[in-house]
């Protein structure tokens, strides 16, 4: 694997960063907070149907909002934040300085978001985690009119097009590092509370690694090219290219 031009490609111990200025530049990473755009998105819409249903109801708004329930769309972003808080409760506990893990990124020029990112000796990590129950498998649905049709499967529900959809995601991390090399770029879906079996589980979906919290631990954790120093120098890079999501102040705050 070629080496990681500029600074990236200096020689250090891959135990840490013992050269000067290393824990000033570190300082410069904005490490997030997993889940927190989906948390807020989800009060949002709580807090507009508290809204339609009072002015429905009048006084009686706040006893029907009581009794009544969210949406399952509106559920499914407490959920996901959810699973993004505890994925990242999981990777908090790979305490090595040579990893460095990233929460709720940015996109810039766009709506999404990226849920984590992980940056190790072994390369950057694109990670998205959801929180689905039921067995993880790999399905092969091939029939005389699709002769191979391997589908990804939580449960019953068909997960195949999550897989497909981190293509933009990687994509935005590449461009984020530029014209860097030697850095291998590995999309994850990480499934939370799911069920794993216990021999032949799949680890890969259409060039998309699959993983549990556990095991997503030991895949960060592999040796490779990466020194301590490189590691902090491209999480600096997309700290940066890639911001941590924040709460958008009030617009009578940002006057004062």
């Amino acid at each position: 694997m070629a080496r990681p031009r500029g600074d990236l490609g200096a020689e250090g111990p891959r135990d840490g960063d013992r050269r000067p200025g290393a824990h000033d530049t570190r300082a410069r990473i904005d490490v997030g907070v997993a889940g927190g755009s989906t948390l807020r998105e989800f009060e949002r819409r709580q807090r507009t149907r508290e809204e339609r249903i009072r002015q429905r109801w009048g006084r009686l708004g706040g006893l029907v909002f009581a009794l009544t329930s969210d949406p399952s769309t509106t559920r499914a972003w407490q959920r996901g934040s959810i699973g993004e808080s505890k994925l990242a409760a999981a990777l908090g506990k790979v305490d090595r300085e040579d990893v460095i893990v990233l929460h709720d990124r940015r996109v810039p020029r766009t709506r999404g978001n990226i849920d984590h990112l992980v940056v190790s000796p072994s390369g950057v990590y694109v990670v998205d985690a959801k929180r689905y129950a039921g067995g993880v498998r790999v399905r092969e649905m091939s029939s005389p009119f699709r002769p191979s049709d391997r589908r990804l499967f939580v449960g019953r529900r068909d997960c195949s097009k999550v897989a497909g959809a981190m293509t933009w995601q990687v994509d935005a991390v590449k461009a984020a590092l530029g014209d860097r090399e030697g850095i291998l770029i590995t999309p994850v879906l990480c499934f939370i509370d799911a069920e794993w079996p216990l021999l032949g589980a799949s680890d890969e979906f259409e060039g998309v690694r699959i993983h549990s919290p556990r095991s997503l631990r030991k895949l960060i954790t592999q040796s490779g090219p990466l020194t301590a120093a490189d590691v902090v120098e491209i999480a600096v890079v997309l700290s940066h290219a890639l911001p941590a999501n924040a709460p958008r102040l009030p617009r009578d705050s940002v006057d004062a």
